[in-house]
């Protein structure tokens, strides 16, 4: 029996994702010797990965926290928590069967705000604002790690690894309020070119977190969504490489996970997998773990973070003509204004 398109592509991400994740294991295993890899086994703690999985559960939380308060946000539609657990664990399907660093994730957030009834334009808007709450967090969490590190912290880092945050997240941050200020604001260009369009939505979606962020009360559910999603993956990873008996300080362990975590930002198939895994890897390595614990420990992160979850976001994207149906109907009238 011959199966449907999308399930064949579900298989095929899942059989390419395996073999790639089975190659890095393969390649650098050779480099930390696969006896040092069985005795690291043996002795490991798998009691651990139950913290991980309540991490990875945290950081799922906190993600539909934050998509629902963008979402909500200066009169958007009031989507309860039911239908947005449904989005997210969509948008992780989509994310898992297409590839160019998430944007089948993208599409999905974007797909789910124009059922809800925003206009494109505005969908566009919230779905890069999204995004930008989310990396601005990741970011300042990042720079104040590798701080700590220049400063003799928490360890050590080698210097290629803190200079580009603490250079590159304080860059963008001044850029973002720069092309956000009011007066600048008022003068984008509606009309025009794609590119100047373009460009307009991105200062909107920038404009949109910066008064987001102007009212921390008022919206503290949704940064603190923000925070919680990188909070639980980390003590994800923190968890995995507890079972292996590694022992990390919080800066060290942060600057690695986000210097790792910057593979999936790449246009990598099945959600980075191979890539994610060997920078993660590496970069564990560059801050003091052992090559074998560091390895097993990414691994076991992987298998909580990614490869458990993919189930439940596979059922629920081939869902999507019901929870199309189901966001349409409760969408509320539109009183989007900015």
């Amino acid at each position: 029996m011959r199966l449907p398109r999308g399930r064949r592509r579900a298989l095929f991400a899942a059989l390419a994702g395996a073999l790639l994740a089975a190659g890095v294991v393969l390649l650098v295993g050779k480099a930390a010797g696969y006896a040092k890899l069985l005795d690291e086994l043996e002795r490991a703690d798998g009691w651990w990965l139950a913290v991980g999985l309540a991490g990875e559960v945290a950081a799922f939380a906190g993600y539909i926290l934050a998509f629902r308060g963008v979402a909500r946000f200066d009169g958007g539609p009031g989507l309860g928590l039911g239908a947005m657990t449904r989005v997210v664990f969509a948008s992780l399907g989509a994310t898992r069967l297409f590839a160019t660093a998430g944007a089948g994730g993208l599409a999905l957030d974007y797909w789910a705000l124009r059922k809800a009834g925003v206009p494109r334009q505005e969908s566009v808007v919230r779905v890069i604002a999204l995004n930008a709450v989310l990396y601005a967090v990741f970011g300042a969490g990042a720079c104040v790690a590798a701080a700590a590190l220049a400063l003799g912290a928490g360890g050590g880092a080698p210097v290629a690894m803190t200079v580009p945050w603490l250079v590159l997240i304080p860059s963008f941050f001044l850029a973002a309020a720069r092309v956000s200020s009011p007066s600048r604001r008022e003068r984008r260009v509606r009309e025009g070119g794609r590119l100047r369009r373009a460009l307009a939505v991105a200062v909107a979606a920038v404009s949109l977190v910066r008064k987001l962020a102007s009212r921390p009360a008022a919206n503290a559910g949704t940064l603190a969504g923000a925070a919680l999603y990188w909070v639980g993956d980390a003590v994800c990873l923190w968890a995995a490489l507890q079972a292996f008996g590694v022992e990390v300080s919080v800066a060290a362990l942060v600057l690695a996970y986000a210097t790792g975590y910057v593979a999936m930002l790449l246009p990598l198939p099945t959600g980075g997998v191979g890539g994610v895994d060997a920078a993660m890897t590496f970069a564990l390595t560059a801050v003091g773990v052992g090559l074998a614990p560091a390895l097993l420990g990414v691994f076991a992160y992987r298998l909580v973070s990614f490869w458990l979850p993919t189930l439940p976001g596979a059922i629920a994207f081939a869902t999507l003509p019901k929870l199309g149906r189901d966001l349409a109907a409760a969408r509320a009238p539109a009183r989007l204004g900015r």
